[in-house]
């Protein structure tokens, strides 16, 4: 291939080459991988997402500080598609999630291998299929003469690609192997790009936000997909794709709920008080998901050794007590860090974002959710023991709990305080009952064979 031929001279293969001897990680599940404690992986994703947490907050204030609120709400809008996607894949990859890290445990590298192809397989068409449909919308609002619109679309055309294939399918892979040092590497370059990329913004307002977005997300999949640990091809067994829908649909039909919540948030946000007031929003969002790196990356390393420990040992009470300690030790790390933040909000919006001064109390209320999240990776043992209903019935509580104070809280007039507000009382009782469930799992449990865990 022309690619290989002209190897030895390409620059940025080489950087990978050198990169990867640096983090001293082999790529495949034949050979052994280097044994980290869970505190030392904790310890490399967070300090990577940490970084990238620093690197997401220069680029969203700088990319804030020269597009308006209606302008970024607009983004967001079309953005919303990316939350509701997910459903197409009805669980298979989900599926995938749960049986790498199980049969790893177990030991059973073929059937590693297979599940991995065929989810590929289904990743890759589900991707592009999706991606053709959201091209349609685009071309339709080009022909109209829609072109923002269009652009909007068409960016979302490639990230959905990338959503399935990426971040559904090739970072699955890497929680069940151990590569964190690689992903969190994989997250600083990709916020170096994004930080860099704000350049494109500044120049071309609406449309630099897409090219962002795609060019980001495109670095982001090469590196996927070049450090991958499981190195197979994509094939349809029509076996290993029936078996992942069956373990995979009931844990996504939960998840995909969880999901929505935050989703359905934003689009009551823009029911309520219109593009501009999701604009505002924005750095609710931006706060969120910088202050949620390090919970994100806590639940990154347990999920993948809790379902490799129970499909060793099957025992329910172990893989709980082994969450404790890292979950407590991210709470107390954490509160200083929102407390500092939430200081530091109207001083910072004041001076570097005057056109977001409105969304200050907003911000500092949202502020407060990522500490108590540090609690909540946990959950992951519904998944993992496959009891979607007691964590349906949490989520539900929690969106209840959510959407009536909510209601309560506009009763006399539209504030966007009473969105993050409301959300804080959701997710206690959330985490109230997740720990709940705990117990009746607790309760319920009992030693089985091998045999009947596998099924």
């Amino acid at each position: 291939m022309l690619y290989e031929r002209f190897a030895p001279y390409n620059p940025l293969r080489i950087l990978f080459q050198r990169l990867t001897l640096i983090l001293h990680f082999r790529s495949n599940t034949e050979g052994q991988p280097k044994k980290w404690s869970p505190l030392a992986l904790v310890s490399v994703l967070a300090g990577g997402n940490l970084a990238t947490m620093a690197l997401r907050m220069i680029g969203g204030f700088m990319t804030a500080r020269v597009i308006p609120p209606a302008v970024y709400g607009l983004f967001n809008g079309l953005s919303l598609i990316q939350g509701y996607l997910p459903f197409l894949q009805l669980g298979v990859l989900n599926g995938l999630n749960r049986e790498l890290p199980y049969y790893i445990g177990k030991g059973e590298q073929d059937r590693v291998r297979e599940v991995a192809a065929a989810a590929q397989a289904w990743a890759l068409a589900l991707g592009g299929v999706t991606a053709l449909g959201l091209i349609g919308v685009a071309v339709w609002h080009a022909a109209i003469g829609k072109w923002a619109l269009a652009v909007g679309w068409l960016a979302n055309a490639v990230t959905a690609f990338f959503l399935f294939y990426g971040t559904y399918y090739l970072q699955v892979t890497f929680r069940t192997r151990g590569d964190f040092a690689r992903l969190a590497l994989i997250n600083v370059i990709q916020g170096v790009v994004s930080l860099i990329l704000v350049a494109v913004v500044w120049w071309l307002a609406f449309y630099g936000l897409c090219l962002r977005a795609v060019l980001a997300g495109c670095v982001q999949v090469a590196l996927l997909w070049y450090w991958r640990p499981i190195k197979v091809s994509p094939s349809w067994n029509s076996a290993q794709f029936v078996h992942l829908l069956r373990v995979g649909a009931p844990i996504f039909a939960v998840g995909q709920l969880y999901t929505y919540w935050a989703t359905l948030d934003s689009t009551l946000v823009l029911y309520y008080t219109g593009a501009h007031g999701l604009g505002l929003y924005t750095l609710v969002g931006m706060a969120e998901t910088t202050l949620m790196l390090l919970p994100q990356a806590l639940s990154q390393v347990l999920y993948p050794q809790m379902a490799e420990q129970y499909g060793r040992t099957g025992d329910v009470r172990a893989i709980v007590r082994s969450t404790f300690r890292p979950m407590i030790l991210s709470f107390l790390f954490m509160l200083p860090v929102v407390i500092i933040a939430w200081l530091l909000v109207p001083p910072l919006i004041r001076l570097l974002l005057p056109k977001y001064v409105d969304a200050i109390p907003v911000v500092q209320w949202a502020v407060w959710l990522p500490a108590g999240m540090c609690l909540s990776p946990v959950i992951n043992v519904y998944s993992v023991v496959r009891r979607q209903r007691l964590f349906a019935t949490a989520i539900l509580l929690g969106m209840a709990a959510y959407y009536f104070s909510l209601r309560w809280l506009l009763r006399s007039h539209t504030d966007l305080t009473a969105f993050p507000q409301a959300m804080l009382v959701g997710k206690v009782i959330f985490l109230a009952a997740v720990y709940g469930g705990m117990a009746i799992i607790f309760r319920q449990a009992r030693p089985l064979p091998n045999k009947l865990r596998a099924e």
